[in-house]
């Protein structure tokens, strides 16, 4: 049997439990009273390659003897009407393995092994990722599990060691390089390289599963997308100290590059694609949860997706979540088609006051977002993995994710039902249903995304760029032509304009504001059949009067057949996020407002985050209040939130809110008189 769906899951983390402590059937009983339906019980773990279980191919917990935990948690969860999933960690081998091979290491381009406790971090490449496709078929073939999850399947080091090496010549006839090489092919080619070899990894993993036991869900980790390996947030959170398991060639890169994971290829072996969107740990917003959820879904090809959400026993967390930040961010992730999933560390010594908060939750979501619902949003914002690994590589620290989440807060805040696409992942499909894609300073688009884009603008698409678009080639070398160009009725050039204390001026009847405020550079543009809407004046020192000079082209429209190319040079999600530039969202809410929605928050709360789903029940429309969340851990209710939506249709809420209802001309606006964390309403 496959997982349950919707998933509501626990990892029970037996390498961070005391022996003496675990008692299988008093912790199924404790999650069983509480509503959860799956249990990611440790079958092989992280303490030093140890199983949980009596194995043919990895030693057992040190004092185990010869009991089998793994299987008694599996008798005692299906007696309770539980599922469950096997974890097996790929990457921490013990002294068993690296003592006897330290071959099997992996390396940092230095030769330096990463090490966690008794453990070592191994590769795939050698015997041992053998051993661990061999421990998934063992388990799979003498439990009647669920699922099997198979965690941090990387090479996270680099790896340069002889087993990668080695493969490498032989794959590509070339030498594994041992330095990061901006804008080099052949360095994209040793980036492209790590993620085939993790996707190839856990596909034999899965095959193993199904082969053993057919039906069996695959499940594999990818840690942290849409996120950085930049070390200043983690010198705040830990007084100074970073982590010891990323080589200093990594810093400030894009996070699953470092991991060399990739949703897209990995989730094609994949039943269930899971994530660690810890927000905390790497600094975002609490919206970037649902986010990062929602990127995943795009990426993995729209299959279900299990993020492991931080909680009170998270141990690089400072405390555990609130009561309010808990509740909300279940509901973001529902509404952005999550499921439900976190770790409990040592069972014995568990705070059962958040988990009892949980069943709460769980009984308030209920199946709001029905199973076979699919998302109706009319809004899409582009990510771009390879611009996110490769544009301005080692430049400056979160260019590319700070202009990705600056703007996505800024779509956000325009209370448009939005969702993310994948732009490696695209089809037409994707596009189908969407009015307006926004893509913020996706450099790195290829020939292909790039045409898939022209011709949805072309057929009726809203389009708004921002920043360089489609600029760069696959290692983030500088084309010369942008590929979209002619789309925006204009050339991108490799020049830059300062704006460091200035202005984005508006045309006369452009519609725009008349002045936003700039702090940033943006590539020079040469306009050709596209009409200017703002000129941006360039920087002039603080304590001196403006120059008199021209302007700089900066937000441009163009008219592609039936649809609309909009441009804006200057990076203003990364104004947004980094220096708080507010009066953007009304620069992007003016130039999209010429396209309609058929869902509108007309009256939220700036942090009240829209979300839409249909299913034969109709179209549900989720709303979530973030409101203070990141500064207070409180979110304050918020009275008489307004929606519109197609008039003469019936409008409920699943949690029985009473609504206020008015006609007005071919729309309905509908009033929530009061909202706390939540509500979703469902229009028929």
């Amino acid at each position: 049997m496959p997982v349950h769906l919707p998933t509501r899951a626990v990892t029970i983390e037996l390498s961070q439990s005391r022996l003496d402590d675990i008692d299988p059937e008093a912790t199924v009983r404790f999650f069983a009273d509480r509503s959860f339906n799956t249990l990611v019980v440790f079958a092989l773990g992280y303490l030093h390659g140890e199983t949980y279980y009596p194995s043919d191919h990895a030693p057992s917990r040190e004092g185990l003897g010869d009991r089998d935990v793994f299987g008694e948690f599996v008798s005692h969860a299906h007696a309770a009407g539980l599922g469950v999933v096997a974890y097996v960690n790929s990457f921490f081998g013990g002294p068993d393995a690296w003592e006897n091979h330290p071959e099997w290491t992996q390396r940092w381009a230095d030769g330096t092994e990463t090490t966690q406790g008794m453990a070592k971090g191994l590769c795939i490449n050698s015997p041992y990722g053998a051993r661990i496709i061999e421990v998934v078929g063992e388990v799979a073939r003498r439990y009647p599990i669920e699922g099997v999850y198979i965690d941090e399947p990387s090479l996270q080091s680099w790896c340069a060691c002889q087993a990668c090496a080695d493969r490498y010549l032989a794959d590509t006839g070339r030498e594994l390089p041992l330095n990061v090489s901006p804008q080099d092919h052949d360095f994209a080619a040793f980036l492209d390289w790590r993620t085939a070899v993790v996707a190839e990894f856990v596909n034999a993993a899965g095959v193993a599963a199904r082969t053993a036991r057919p039906g069996t869900s695959v499940i594999a980790q990818h840690a942290f997308p849409l996120a950085s390996t930049s070390d200043a947030h983690f010198r705040h959170l830990f007084w100074g100290r970073t982590s010891g398991r990323r080589p200093p060639q990594f810093e400030g890169w894009y996070r699953p590059s470092f991991y060399g994971q990739d949703i897209g290829r990995v989730g094609e072996g994949l039943d269930i694609v899971a994530i660690e969107p810890w927000r905390r740990f790497v600094g975002t917003p609490a919206w970037w949860v649902g986010a990062a959820v929602s990127y995943a879904r795009a990426a993995g090809r729209y299959k279900p997706v299990l993020p492991l959400m931080e909680y009170p026993h998270f141990p690089w967390g400072l405390s555990r979540l609130s009561d309010d930040e808990l509740t909300v961010a279940c509901a973001d992730v529902v509404a952005s088609g999550g499921e439900l999933w976190w770790p409990m560390y040592a069972p014995g010594q568990a705070d059962a006051s958040g988990w009892d908060r949980l069943a709460g939750v769980f009984a308030e979501l209920g199946n709001a977002r029905p199973v076979d619902a699919h998302e109706a949003a009319d809004v899409g914002v582009m990510v771009s993995r390879r611009s996110a690994e490769r544009f301005a590589m080692g430049h400056v620290d979160d260019l590319y994710l700070d202009h990705l989440l600056g703007t996505m807060q800024i779509v956000r805040e325009l209370h448009r039902p939005c969702r993310v696409l994948a732009a490696e992942a695209l089809d037409g499909a994707d596009l189908d249903g969407l009015r307006i894609v926004v893509v913020p300073s996706a450099a790195c688009l290829d020939a292909r995304e790039a045409d898939l884009l022209a011709q949805w603008v072309r057929a009726g698409g809203h389009l708004l760029t921002i920043g360089p678009t489609a600029t760069h080639d696959e290692a983030g070398r500088w084309r010369g032509t942008g590929l979209l160009d002619d789309v925006l009725g204009l050339r991108q050039t490799a020049d830059s304009v300062a704006a460091g204390l200035g202005y984005v001026v508006a045309a006369p009847d452009s519609g725009l504001p008349t002045r936003t405020p700039v702090r940033d550079d943006q590539y020079s543009l040469e306009v050709t059949t596209a009409t200017v809407l703002a000129e941006v004046t360039p920087m002039w020192d603080l304590f001196e009067p403006p120059p008199e000079v021209e302007g700089h082209p900066s937000v441009t429209r163009h008219r592609v057949e039936r649809g609309t190319a909009d441009h804006i040079a200057i990076g203003l999600g990364r104004l947004r996020y980094r220096y708080e530039l507010f009066e953007a969202v009304d620069l992007v809410r003016a130039l999209l407002a010429s396209t309609g929605s058929q869902i509108s928050g007309t009256e939220l709360g700036p942090q009240v985050g829209l979300h839409t789903w249909s299913s034969e029940a109709g179209l549900h429309v989720f709303l979530v209040n973030m409101t203070s969340l990141d500064t207070t851990g409180c979110v304050p209710v918020l009275a008489d939130q307004v929606i519109t939506v197609p008039g003469g249709a019936s409008v409920s809420s699943v949690r029985g809110t009473a609504l206020r209802v008015e006609q007005r001309g071919a729309a309905q606006r509908v009033t929530v008189p009061s909202l706390r964390h939540w509500d979703c309403l469902v229009v028929r």
